[in-house]
């Protein structure tokens, strides 16, 4: 069975259920010639970016990792259209093919079929489809397909990190600073992709910090990262390898964070403003 949903907007918004039955979306036939995601390359006609192993990423979400079951969804109510964020339409036991939602996918207008005897017509508002959905999920190779990064920058939290990736330049510029002391002859050259893409993001963050505010994320970062050493004489964190930088960079943009029930220190993965 076949089932369209939705995702409310806001930061705890429900998936709720619209309807089950025919496919909403076709799949496209033109999937076997994914790119590796590039800012600067621009895709043909017949070609899709996609990210391979995407439910291990930090930007997979529930929906997609979960077993699938509709009756876990609540039906939708007529005030729940006025803030819907994306649908989701899953199909044939395996693709998740989601659409992002704006105000001009949505028509209020008077409007009539075309018909030998048209007939005008005014009431409730309509939602549009697309041919191609924004992006295509398709489970049993655990592949996202994607043709245009900021249409899904709203579906999958955090994944317009990768917009940017910092250069080696930038990478050696970023571990120069005071506060970090390079060990086990770690350097930008032994910097991976994925680190990369956290200091591009990080760099920024960390440039806007007032002296005060540095010195307050240090202690913060010393508090939840205690395999991470610090000296206090240098005022400097050892990083000698990727987990160690991974750590330093999750610090810096304040993903650490404890439960208010149970005080249980945790890590998000992904991180959205909402305010």
């Amino acid at each position: 069975m076949n089932h369209l949903l939705a995702k409310k907007s806001g930061r705890n918004g429900q998936i709720v259920k619209l309807m089950s039955g025919e496919n909403v979306f076709e799949l496209p036939n033109d999937l076997d010639n994914p790119r590796e995601y590039d800012t600067n390359y621009k895709l043909e006609d017949d070609e899709w970016f996609a990210i391979d192993n995407f439910s291990e990423t930090d930007y997979s979400i529930a929906l997609i990792t979960n077993d699938f079951n509709s009756a876990e969804f609540n039906q939708i109510i007529r005030a729940d259209y006025d803030k819907l964020s994306y649908l989701c339409s899953y199909q044939s036991n395996r693709y998740y093919y989601f659409q992002k939602l704006s105000k001009s996918q949505t028509i209020n207008r008077k409007w009539f079929y075309i018909s030998k005897e048209p007939e005008l017509k005014t009431d409730n508002p309509i939602i549009i489809i697309k041919v191609l959905p924004d992006a295509i999920y398709d489970k049993t190779s655990d592949i996202l397909y994607f043709k245009k990064l900021t249409s899904i920058t709203a579906i999958f939290s955090g994944i317009g990190s990768l917009y940017r990736e910092a250069t080696e330049e930038d990478t050696a510029e970023f571990l120069d600073n005071g506060f970090i002391n390079l060990t086990e002859g770690y350097n930008a050259e032994r910097v991976k992709k994925a680190n990369r893409k956290r200091i591009a993001m990080a760099m920024d963050t960390f440039n806007n910090f007032t002296n005060a505010q540095k010195a307050s994320i240090y202690d913060y970062i010393k508090d939840y990262c205690e395999d991470l050493e610090f000296s206090e004489e240098d005022r400097s964190f050892a990083i000698g390898d990727e987990q160690s930088l991974k750590s330093l960079m999750f610090g810096i943009e304040q993903r650490y964070y404890t439960t208010l029930v149970g005080n249980e220190k945790r890590v998000a993965n992904s991180v959205t403003a909402i305010g």
